[in-house]
């Protein structure tokens, strides 16, 4: 097991530092202190090289040209909050928005533009880098101060598993992370060779600002329904693609995976778990020019590249009974884990 750092910029004041875990088997993940980001996911290849299963940017800069929060921490809540409003211990709150006066992914002063402190660990059988930082109401219009931890360990069994702590000494306020993580686990720019099953039973019906409506909607005999492992490009094109809430971790279903993603060519596989109550999953439809990822060598990223699956209390909790806790209570600390496990089938 071993750990490497290196700075590799100085981003708007900012020193950025790329911190690498290499567990036992060649199996690499890369952090950047800059949004807390998930950088890379590298798995060793037959040639003797490694394939990232992430999309990524060669540069702290290149998240920050473009609304895709690609593979950056998200909080303090995930999602879509609507109008940026919500009642807490019996007082109203309006915090700062961002999307057409909705508050999307935690508004903008979010953990994504945040430059996070961090230390290292390492035991037998895992690497692990702590990133921490104090989530100050001045800062990003919540309310409340808390101390923010958020953790990535790879172990041995190739498995990433990400920690979101939050401990809360003052007023309530709210807390709902996730990791904005895009998936491609093929040799191709697009997802035509993957399958994708979700524990999912029912999704969230959506009004035109993609904000709940408060319905719950089955997915039998919808585009919808990945019970079974389902070609996930002829989904996209039945559906014209996919900006939505599933619900997941139902009665009897907390031992189960939220989601397995399949390249039914390569045989890589990735096994999502958590304990939200929500996965989202947004598939990219339309996407700016101009924005290259590290894996397309200097060519312009293509609609549907890639699939983000971000495990989370479903969006808008707080204004919708039953979608999940995300209240921060005073001298209470939560902690929800997110884990992606690699296997080569």
């Amino acid at each position: 097991m071993d750990i490497f750092r290196s700075v590799i910029e100085n981003f708007e004041g900012h020193v950025v530092t790329k911190i690498r875990l290499v567990n036992d088997n060649g199996t690499e993940i890369s952090c950047l202190t800059m949004g807390a980001t998930w950088n890379e996911f590298l798995v060793p290849t037959e040639d003797g090289g490694h394939h990232n299963l992430l999309l990524s940017f060669d540069t702290a800069k290149g998240y920050y040209d473009n609304s895709l929060c690609c593979c950056q921490s998200i909080g303090r809540v995930a999602g879509r909050i609507k109008n940026g409003q919500f009642t807490l211990d019996g007082k109203q709150y309006q915090v700062p928005t961002n999307e057409n006066g909705n508050t999307l992914h935690g508004g903008p002063g979010s953990y994504r533009f945040l430059n996070w402190g961090y230390t290292t660990s390492r035991s037998a059988n895992s690497v692990s880098v702590i990133f921490q930082k104090h989530i100050k109401e001045s800062r990003d219009g919540f309310p409340g101060n808390y101390l923010a931890t958020i953790i990535y360990t790879l172990d041995n069994a190739n498995r990433v598993t990400i920690s979101y702590s939050a401990l809360n000494r003052e007023s309530e306020t709210l807390f709902n992370p996730t990791c904005h993580a895009y998936f491609n686990l093929s040799d191709k720019r697009d997802l035509s060779s993957h399958s994708l099953m979700i524990n999912s039973n029912e999704y969230l019906q959506l009004d035109d600002e993609l904000i709940p409506t408060g319905r719950v909607l089955q997915v039998d005999e919808t585009p919808y329904d990945f019970r079974k492992f389902t070609n996930l490009q002829q989904s996209i094109d039945a559906n014209e693609g996919f900006d939505d809430a599933f619900v997941v971790n139902g009665p009897g279903m907390a031992t189960k995976p939220v989601a397995v993603l399949r390249d039914n060519e390569s045989g890589r596989q990735l096994t999502l778990k958590s304990e939200g109550t929500g996965l989202v999953m947004y598939t990219m439809p339309e996407i700016d020019d101009g924005i290259k990822l590290s894996r397309d060598h200097g060519l312009d990223a293509v609609p549907c590249e890639g699939v983000a699956l971000e495990a989370q209390q479903l969006p808008d909790a707080i204004n919708n009974e039953n979608f999940g806790d995300v209240v921060l209570k005073k001298n209470e600390k939560k902690t929800y884990h997110i884990t992606f496990e690699f296997e080569q089938k």
